[in-house]
């Protein structure tokens, strides 16, 4: 029996965020709200979150910390100040990094042990603050899970923490807020996207739900990351994008991912290599080794991607998918090889063991033990 919970209330459009105060003002008259430590204050988006939350009475603490990948101390410095200041409510306003680090904050901070503890393994005893997620890039679909990925500073270990409870009350996706974001970052989150909709589609848990909202995910994304990223002002692409990631990350959230996920987060935890760049590098190699395991759903994979699949048998569509991804990506200027990060043969060994218990490793269409993980990342060395 297939299961698909997503409780978030989605608002998807051109002038979403205006909705912000009222949105916030049903949950609470105290709120925190979460971003980066300069785009959101560059972009004008922070002040214009924060003028939406004034008219509507709303008293906010700006926590703009979040630098890089999100991780446990900066979670815990912020929980820290939600006690401190009585916060009602969170909000994350940013790409993955600070919605995740924003959910965490909301998750943990009516808990009685510490966020490290979640981190390590200890259960969550009851529900956190409500959370409302305003994303800025079209690219991770945190907006829509109940996890937060988070990287452990001391030993650079990258982990989710998951919970029912820690879903967000609402989503406000305007695709006004991603006009600003570079090139370099529009195909880093595109690509995660691309990645997220392509790994959720054919993971073994997914379903017929999910599999409606994948391969439209996949149509969108296929047919507007390129047009966003050459030109970043067409707002017709950024909607698209996402709308794309929005149904990727919904699809995710049930059918969970694959073999590109449980490798990214150790390369990006142990490197520093940006989660979307090194999920969209690994994408066509896992591809490729998936192929005979997953033929039928990479055919119509191909077909979503226009490939022409009318004059050919499903195998060879299966492989013009590959190869239409790895034409996509190419166009987005995503790097094709690990050594561009200074990564060697010798490094490959934690990374193949941080990999090996992945919950995304184990959704894969291929099974996956570790002289598999090896075969693909020395491929794609």
């Amino acid at each position: 029996m297939d299961q698909f919970y997503v409780p978030t209330e989605i608002l998807l459009g051109r002038g979403a965020l205006s909705s912000l105060g009222k949105t916030i003002a049903r949950l609470g008259q105290r709120a925190m709200l979460v971003c980066g430590a300069g785009f959101a204050r560059r972009s004008g988006l922070l002040d214009r979150a924060l003028d939406h939350l004034r008219a509507a009475d709303i008293r906010a603490t700006v926590y703009d910390e979040v630098r890089g990948e999100a991780n446990l101390s900066t979670v815990d410095a912020g929980i820290d100040i939600a006690r401190r200041e009585h916060v009602e409510v969170v909000i994350g306003l940013g790409g993955g990094s600070a919605i995740d680090t924003a959910k965490a904050i909301a998750g943990a901070a009516p808990l009685a042990g510490s966020i490290w503890e979640y981190h390590g393994g200890r259960a969550i005893e009851s529900a956190g603050l409500p959370f409302v997620a305003v994303p800025t890039t079209a690219g991770t679909g945190a907006e829509v899970t109940k996890n937060a990925v988070l990287i452990d500073p001391r030993n650079k270990v990258k982990y989710s923490i998951r919970d029912d409870r820690w879903f967000a009350r609402a989503a406000l996706l305007d695709p006004e807020t991603t006009l600003s974001l570079s090139p370099e970052v529009t195909a880093g989150t595109g690509s995660d996207a691309l990645v997220q909709a392509i790994e959720s589609y054919t993971s073994i848990a997914a379903n017929a739900v999910t599999d409606a909202l994948a391969y439209r995910a996949i149509e969108l994304v296929g047919a507007n990351l390129a047009r966003a990223y050459g030109r970043p002002d067409d707002l017709d692409a950024r909607e698209a994008m996402m709308a794309g990631s929005l149904m990727a990350g919904m699809a995710m959230a049930s059918a969970r991912l694959g073999g590109v996920h449980g490798m990214a987060h150790p390369l990006g935890s142990h490197y520093d290599i940006p989660h979307g760049l090194v999920c969209g590098l690994l994408l066509p190699y896992t591809m490729a080794y998936n192929v005979d395991y997953a033929t039928a759903k990479y055919a119509r994979i191909g077909a979503a991607l226009g490939v022409d699949t009318r004059s050919v048998d499903e195998a060879a569509a299966a492989r013009a998918a590959v190869d239409a991804v790895r034409a996509l990506l190419r166009k987005v200027d995503i790097p094709e090889h690990l050594s561009a990060y200074g990564i060697s043969e010798d490094a490959l060994e934690p990374i193949i063991e941080e990999s090996l218990p992945s919950g995304s490793l184990q959704h894969n269409p291929r099974p996956l033990a570790a002289e598999d993980v090896r075969s693909i990342l020395e491929t794609a060395l």
